[in-house]
């Protein structure tokens, strides 16, 4: 559902990215990894549309990012930043409510999904809070949760049970999923969370896949993604250095590789490697 040709992006001398290809398919959770600077937030930026300098083509659900309409795009594709400033006094309620913008549905089937995904993220109590007041780790659930109300279906065509992102809810009766053709982009998403809300967060993403979402997720707590993951993209100056499972991608001579330190790998029983020095 998504396909990425040969993405090359360079400012002035210097090489962000070079000869990307990689391809995420649907309901696939896919973690982005490597040492500071080796182009992994670059990378997201560009499939977010906001680098339109980059060289290769990306391809989402069969269109180029260039033949998609703003609107169109901004109901299939989301993207959480590491950094989220606000300016102006919006309540943690106002900042779900921008996420529906492009929905047409009343305001009680509005009111009724943003709940919905406030209380999974654990944030209900936040409403009424200028969102400027609250925590780093508050206002990147905020965040979060306002890219999950973002790709929710529109609540008139909605099929799949009281609870829009219930992981009981695997489709209709033509087999549609409800996040099916979607894709979430998170960058380091869990760096301001505690470790309640770290794995709160992951199972309700990794739930999504199972209802169609794409995720690809920049993060530098690889041993939090990793047994979410189902693919590995590891990044080493730009460039992908290896692609895969957890089990391919995860040795020890890759990691040397890309952040020069020989770590140790402790077997687990989902064969995922815990990775310490």
């Amino acid at each position: 559902m998504l396909n990425l040709l040969n993405i090359t992006l360079k400012h002035g001398d210097l090489t962000l990215l070079e000869g990307l290809n990689i391809q995420l398919q649907p309901g696939c959770f896919t973690t982005v990894i490597g040492e500071n600077g080796c182009g992994k937030s670059t990378l997201l930026r560009c499939i977010a549309g906001l680098h339109g300098q980059f060289s290769g083509s990306v391809t989402f659900n069969k269109r180029t990012l260039g033949d998609w309409q703003t609107k169109s795009l901004a109901k299939v594709r989301a993207f959480v930043n590491q950094h989220n400033q606000v300016q102006f006094a919006f309540l943690t309620e106002e900042v779900l409510q921008l996420g529906r913008m492009n929905q047409t549905e009343t305001l009680a089937q509005r009111t009724a999904l943003i709940c919905q995904v406030a209380e999974q993220l654990s944030i209900g109590h936040l409403f009424g809070r200028d969102v400027r007041t609250l925590s780093g780790g508050e206002r990147q659930r905020v965040f979060i949760a306002k890219a999950l109300v973002q790709l929710l279906p529109n609540a008139n065509a909605e099929t799949h049970g009281s609870n829009a992102i219930d992981a009981s809810s695997h489709g209709d009766a033509n087999g549609e999923k409800p996040f099916d053709g979607k894709l979430l982009l998170l960058d380091e998403p869990t760096s301001a969370l505690d470790f309640r809300f770290q794995k709160a967060l992951m199972d309700v993403v990794k739930s999504l896949c199972q209802q169609g979402l794409s995720v690809m997720c920049v993060s530098h707590d690889i041993n939090l993604v990793l047994p979410y993951a189902s693919e590995v993209i590891l990044l080493a100056n730009g460039r992908c250095l290896a692609q895969g499972s957890a089990a391919d991608v995860i040795t020890a001579q890759n990691l040397q590789q890309c952040f020069g330190v020989i770590p140790k790998l402790i077997p687990q029983p989902d064969g995922v490697p815990y990775i310490t020095h």
